[in-house]
């Protein structure tokens, strides 16, 4: 009995310890320092956002909250959905905390099984050149 425990204490340290995820070429840390965007940062990343999107699909919250960090806003909706947001330019976020903007952004949509069924943008920001 004593060793069955200490297995499954041995597990659950062990799954603790796991890396956070990541995704190739997109700087995770960057993106989480800036914060709802006001800093001008996550506007130069757009291109790197796009680029990993379509991986984003099917991955569950918190590997997405790994990948981009806590998210800006966060709606809840019907059947048990939810919606993360997070904003690639400064805009009235900034200053009122508990109002969405109409500041170009990224809304992830979560399924009932908390896995990303969608990722939709407010308006379309031009891709940098």
């Amino acid at each position: 009995m004593k060793t069955y425990s200490f297995y499954t204490l041995l597990l659950i340290m062990l799954m603790g310890c796991a890396d956070p995820a990541r995704m190739l070429g997109f700087d995770s840390e960057k993106w989480q320092q800036d914060k709802k965007g006001c800093q001008g940062q996550r506007n130069t990343m757009v291109n790197d956002f796009e680029s990993i999107r379509r991986e984003l699909y099917g991955r569950p919250e918190a590997e997405i909250k790994d990948i981009l960090g806590k998210p800006d806003a966060e709606q809840l909706m019907r059947r048990g959905q939810r919606v993360f947001i997070y904003y690639f330019e400064s805009g009235s976020q900034c200053n009122e905390r508990n109002k969405l903007s109409e500041a170009n952004r990224a809304e992830v949509r979560f399924n009932a099984l908390n896995k990303v069924s969608e990722i939709t943008y407010l308006r379309p920001v031009p891709a940098a050149k």
